[in-house]
């Protein structure tokens, strides 16, 4: 009994020790080595949630998945300090963590200091990479084109004179997917020399998934300058060898049989399509291909040459269009059916600005193909074309056929057009 008392005060005293005993140090955060990034991001307008403008990139990967991983950052000589924010992971990097903050001039010329936080984890403070060389801005691709039918198309680009790339990232973002608030998801992702002008999109994607035909999909090229052997970025992918780059964005989607053989991408911003095409003219139809199939206002770039022709695609509806003009003030109907698939001319010098109007709800046409409406375009003369198609867009309520959803998002036929002109039969 005696013994049996001491071995219990034993086991007491030994408790009260260890209670007394400062708490244990949790286990700071640990980051996958070698991952640590800060690069100068010039990004283009897009429709998935990438804010656009000139920017700084910073972040890492986060070992075991960066989901409940928050990242902020400070620029010590100016005191300047961006707050914690969650990371917000990849489908194909579920370990991806970055923030971003507004390219400054004044913000690059000592390193700054990224902190990851996560609860039950200990901080962690690191330094960013030196941006020495980054003082000078990325330009865009120009002449970003799809062609071929089905799941594996090729999409080219041209890089601008005067810059010469090291390496070239292509991203596929799914717009039909999300990121927590974040509209798309990369589901695609894959480095190539900067050599290469053009990608074919392989049949089976990173992410395990296949492009689908009519899918929402933005086609995404980096065009990049490196802090070393640009070999190492194009065999690991991994941003912290990235100094500076270009991000554009580009939607898209696979294009049936029978589609123009090469047509030009848009990058849609706030609904607005623009382009970027170096080389139009009077002797051959460029083809633009736009977000949905609705009415559009077409417009031509400042020093733009102005439309000459244009060609509507043939199927839709009853294959007629009204053709609105510019007056100076606002667009009026010219009383003039277009047909598709005909060629038609506007005359001498050409027009600065026209919308195409008249397309039946019933069409029902899908608002997520971009290769619903592909619309064919010459020009007065030889030059650039960096002008827009605005789409016109109204949701329709309809009484629903059993397998048709009640809401349909339709083409819109113009303020106090919407229905067909009588004249029609």
């Amino acid at each position: 009994m005696v013994r049996e008392s001491k071995s219990l005060l034993r086991a007491a005293l030994a408790a009260a020790m260890l209670a007394a005993l400062p708490p244990a140090l949790a286990a700071p955060i640990q980051l996958v080595p070698g991952t640590v990034n800060m690069f100068r991001d010039t990004r283009g307008g897009n429709n998935v949630d990438i804010a656009a403008g000139d920017r700084l990139q910073y972040g890492a990967d986060v070992g075991g998945g960066s989901t409940g991983t928050s990242l902020g950052a400070s620029y010590p000589p100016t005191g300047f300090t961006q707050a914690q924010v969650l990371c917000v992971p990849l489908l194909v990097s579920p370990n991806f963590c970055s923030r971003q903050t507004v390219f400054n001039a004044g913000r690059i010329a000592e390193p700054w200091q990224l902190r990851f936080e996560r609860a039950g984890e200990s901080p962690l403070t690191v330094a960013g990479p030196s941006l020495a060389g980054a003082e000078t801005a990325v330009p865009f691709p120009v002449d970003v084109t799809i062609t071929g039918s089905g799941a594996t198309p090729t999409i080219s680009w041209t890089v601008p004179d005067g810059f010469t790339a090291d390496a070239v990232r292509i991203n596929i973002y799914d717009r039909s997917l999300s990121r927590g608030a974040l509209v798309g998801d990369i589901v695609h992702t894959f480095p190539v020399a900067a050599h290469l002008t053009s990608y074919q999109i392989p049949a089976t994607l990173n992410s395990g998934r296949q492009l689908e035909l009519g899918g929402d999909y933005v086609f995404n090229i980096q065009l990049i300058d490196t802090r070393g052997d640009p070999n190492v970025f194009v065999n690991s992918n991994n941003n912290a060898h990235i100094l500076r780059r270009s991000s554009s964005f580009f939607n898209f989607t696979p294009l049936g049989e029978g589609g123009p053989p090469n047509v030009h991408l848009p990058t849609v911003e706030n609904g607005v399509y623009q382009f970027s095409i170096s080389n139009v003219g009077p002797n051959s139809v460029t083809f633009i291909d736009p977000l949905v199939a609705v009415g559009y206002d077409y417009a031509i770039g400042s020093g733009d040459p102005q439309f000459a022709s244009v060609l509507l695609p043939t199927g839709i509806g009853d294959n007629l269009f009204d053709l609105f003009l510019w007056d100076g003030s606002e667009f009026v109907d010219s009383g003039i059916d277009l047909a598709g698939g005909q060629h038609f001319f506007f005359g001498a010098g050409g027009v600065e600005r026209f919308s195409i109007r008249g397309i039946e709800t019933s069409a029902r046409l899908d608002p997520n193909n971009v290769a619903a409406f592909v619309t064919g375009l010459t020009f007065v003369r030889d030059g650039s074309f960096h002008g827009t198609m605005t789409p016109l867009t109204v949701e329709v309520a309809e009484v629903p056929e059993p397998s048709l959803a009640s809401l349909l998002l339709l083409a819109v036929l113009a303020a106090g057009s919407a229905t067909r002109r009588g004249r029609r039969r």
